[in-house]
């Protein structure tokens, strides 16, 4: 079961999402607990919080609360991710939902991941709870 915190997150991604790439919702697969459009089941063994997968893009959103950011969850799953959208010769995103407090940790576990393996044309995004979002250069 999902903290409402969670949930929140998830959210929040879903409406960055919709607002920054004019995704139509019935395009947006999400793992609210409602079975109906969830995401990929499997990508080496995680459920995506949010999936986007167009013509034109692919998009993998995680929230995540703060005591679950810096862990070796969080590292084998961003990964996966990033193994997953490089298979798609297309746009490709991978955006973290978080609180205020976890923004920082949030930042600094994509930088230590771009430096661990190659992340060429992945743009990774952060999201707070005021639903901003910004582009990690």
């Amino acid at each position: 079961m999902e903290s409402e915190a969670h949930k929140e997150y998830v959210l929040n991604a879903i409406e960055y999402i919709k607002r920054t790439f004019h995704v139509d919702e019935n395009l947006i697969a999400s793992d609210l607990g409602v079975a109906q459009n969830l995401p990929p089941k499997d990508i080496d063994g995680f459920r995506a919080d949010v999936y986007v997968n167009t013509p034109d893009l692919i998009i993998i959103a995680e929230a995540k609360t703060d005591n679950d950011i810096v862990n070796k969850h969080t590292n084998e799953q961003l990964i996966s991710y990033i193994k997953e959208v490089l298979t798609f010769n297309k746009e490709r995103h991978i955006i973290l939902s978080s609180s205020m407090a976890g923004y920082s940790s949030i930042r600094n576990v994509i930088r230590r991941m771009r430096n661990k393996i190659d992340v060429t044309g992945i743009t990774f995004h952060t999201v707070d709870p005021f639903k901003k979002g910004e582009i990690l250069l």
